[in-house]
């Protein structure tokens, strides 16, 4: 098994004597492994003559072979099978098992990163972390730290170099191992909306099998919570805890699948000096209980609770790692602010030749060998395997996010009464026309072309303000949890279905109770009265189109604002961009003024919503007719007749498909492991 090899005692032996070997959660199984990432019915091993089969049957996590997750493989003794935190391999009749408890080697191994343009940020740095370590980085600002971070977890893979985790590439076996390195980013990766058990709960349920029961995820959850010092504030909100409670609580989320390796990206960044030293210490007592904890910080106060301390120099070269009691005076300075100081200026010297020459670099590792330069492997990542169904992840992403709503009472009660203003502020609309053909031609009346206008646009302003921030956030959370096997296409669902309903509820709301109180449309566009026949009531739909009309806009703008808010960097950016998506929406309309006939007006109309949706209710309303009576230019899309409503609502159908296809694109853009170098 060469480098795969456990060099400790195993865990377990179990006797393999029969034709067929369960393998699973469940305790009926003929081997029972107990760990929550493994499916109940996990694998089995089938005896064919002198060789075993080994077959996944389906399992959530996976089943690996020498790293390699497969449905079927025929084993030997030279193969290492993979199965949640265990090790498994062959040893005659027998079925060895190794656990992985936390007490793992962690190399790596000339790291470089450089981006497409060939900028260095991070210089081949190679260093062994010892087992239940506590690890902290630090180095000037711009030095690399958080690229480092990105190269060691595999989020962000290096360029060049390795990163082993017990002997096994980390990059070309991510998949399997990815459950056990926890990572918390310097953003929040919590809804703070919800309380610290719902959130748990939620994460609980994307990262363990489907089959996990809801009493197995309260008991680790509780696990968690004591371990971290948080169950007395397990049904708080988060955002009413303390900053280094909620920092407690990003870890708890990531200690649920039990890590053997924990990085945190600035976890005291923002806290006062008491919560700072807390949650040091946390981190400390992490570390004692049997894993490696990798801390990148700017807080030197606390450095003396760590085991080792890696210092970078700009450039992402190693100047130092060892014992951080000895950091200043291997580098003859008085503090870390001086120590700092000397690293950005002085750019001459080879911090990391020097390092590597001194003695205390021989003293951690021992004599240098001869080391080539490291070269890419020419193998991609292995991608994050899915724990789940997309439909099971789309089904947890959605109720989360409705508890999310529900919780926000601030933006639930805009989704609500925003709708109800926008429905009132028609009635400003002066005149007693409404939406009728008739009554606006017989007092000369412009209200059915003002009116729409408040609609449609109204429907614009609604859609867009709901999805403006969705995803910007919350990217970090989405980062993080698509590295460890988040379907994209589950959460892209998740907002658009949760998001449509309640748009186009808003878009129902203005759209019959906007006119609900004025003449409607004489007659429906789809379904008019025919000729000859007397309609009293103005035809079967005409107010329903009208409304068709308002949702239409409002779900294409909220696809517009998912959109924008894939890209911004700025939850801040959004609104200034919202602004600029409804003042373009308003000149595009062609209710204010005319655009047809107008280039290149008129072709920068075909790319707004409400230019087909003022057009579906225009159509319906026959707004060219009034126009003829009134003596002003006539639009071709506003013709009264079904093929002109319908192709203005398939216009509206074919931008949503087009956006939707557009924000997966942005979606697979900020997904971690395309981020290694840009």
């Amino acid at each position: 098994m060469g480098q795969t090899t456990v060099a400790r005692p195993p865990t377990a032996v179990h006797a393999i004597d029969q034709l067929l070997v369960t393998i699973g959660r469940a305790p009926d199984n003929n081997v029972v492994l107990d760990d929550l990432l493994v499916s109940r019915r996990h694998a089995m091993l089938r005896r064919s003559g002198s060789q075993w089969e080994l077959v996944d049957n389906n399992s959530a996590n996976g089943t690996y072979v020498n790293g390699n997750r497969i449905s079927r493989a025929v084993i030997g003794p030279d193969d290492v099978v993979g199965i949640g935190h265990q090790l498994l391999h062959l040893a005659g009749d027998r079925l060895v098992e190794y656990v992985d408890t936390g007490d793992i080697s962690y190399e790596a191994s000339s790291l470089r990163v450089e981006t497409n343009k060939g900028k260095v940020l991070l210089t081949d740095v190679s260093f062994a972390l010892p087992e239940r370590c506590f690890m902290a980085v630090v180095g000037p600002s711009g030095a690399g730290k958080s690229t480092l971070l990105g190269a060691l977890t595999g989020f962000r893979p290096a360029s060049t170099g390795s990163v082993q985790y017990a002997g096994r590439d980390l990059y070309k076996n991510y998949a399997e191992l990815r459950h056990r390195i926890g990572f918390v980013p310097q953003d929040d990766i919590l809804h703070t909306p919800l309380t610290v058990r719902r959130a748990l709960n939620y994460a609980a349920r994307l990262r363990f099998p489907q089959d996990v029961s809801s009493k197995e995820r309260k008991e680790r959850i509780n696990e968690v919570l004591n371990e971290l010092g948080l169950a007395a504030h397990a049904d708080q909100r988060i955002d009413s805890l303390s900053g280094g409670q909620r920092k407690r609580t990003s870890v708890a989320l990531e200690l649920l699948t039990k890590p053997s390796l924990l990085f945190l990206d600035e976890p005291t960044s923002g806290l006062d000096p008491g919560y700072e030293k807390s949650v040091m210490q946390t981190l400390r007592s992490l570390a004692d209980d049997g894993r490696s904890v990798v801390v990148v910080t700017h807080n030197t106060a606390q450095l003396n609770l760590c085991d080792r301390l890696l210092i970078l120099a700009p450039g992402g070269r190693l100047a130092y790692f060892g014992p951080p009691q000895k950091a200043l005076s291997y580098f003859n300075c008085s503090d870390f602010a001086d120590l700092f100081n000397l690293l950005e200026h002085d750019t001459a010297t080879d911090w990391t030749g020097k390092f590597v020459a001194s003695p205390l670099h021989e003293s951690l590792t021992g004599p240098r060998p001869a080391v080539k330069p490291a070269q890419p492997d020419g193998q991609a990542p292995a991608k994050a395997a899915r724990q789940q169904s997309a439909f099971a992840q789309f089904v947890t992403l959605s109720r989360r996010y409705l508890a999310v709503i529900a919780a926000d009472r601030q933006y639930a009660v805009t989704l609500l009464i925003l709708p109800l203003l926008l429905s009132l502020f028609a009635y400003a609309v002066p005149g007693n026309a409404g939406l009728s053909l008739s009554k606006a031609e017989t007092a000369r009346s412009g209200q059915p072309s003002q009116l729409l206008v408040l609609l449609i646009i109204g429907g614009g302003l609604m859609g867009c303000a709901a999805s403006i921030r969705e995803i910007v956030k919350e990217r970090a959370i989405y980062q993080r949890e698509h590295g460890i096997g988040l379907s994209r296409g589950a959460y892209l669902a998740s907002k658009l279905v949760v998001l449509t309903a309640l748009t186009t509820a808003q878009g129902l709301i203005v759209g019959f109770l906007g006119a609900l109180f004025r003449p409607g449309p004489d007659q429906s566009a789809l379904l008019p009265c025919p000729e000859g026949h007397i309609c009293p009531l103005g035809g079967p739909f005409p107010r329903v189109e009208i409304a068709i009309a308002v949702v239409a806009v409002t779900v294409v703008s909220m696809i517009i604002g998912l959109l924008i808010s894939a890209i911004i960097g700025n939850a801040d950016r959004g609104m200034p961009l919202l602004v600029l998506v409804v003042m373009a929406e308003l000149i595009l309309c062609g209710g204010m003024f005319g655009v047809a006939g107008r280039p290149p007006l008129e072709q920068l109309a075909w790319l707004s919503p409400s230019r087909w949706a003022f057009a579906m209710g225009a159509s319906t309303v026959d707004l060219n007719d009034l126009r003829r009576s009134l003596g002003s230019d006539e639009d071709p899309l506003w013709d009264y007749s079904s093929q002109t409503w319908l192709m203005a609502l398939g216009a509206c159908a074919v931008q949503a498909v087009v956006l939707i296809i557009l924000l997966w694109i942005r979606l697979r853009r900020i997904d971690p492991q395309r981020k290694a170098a840009k």
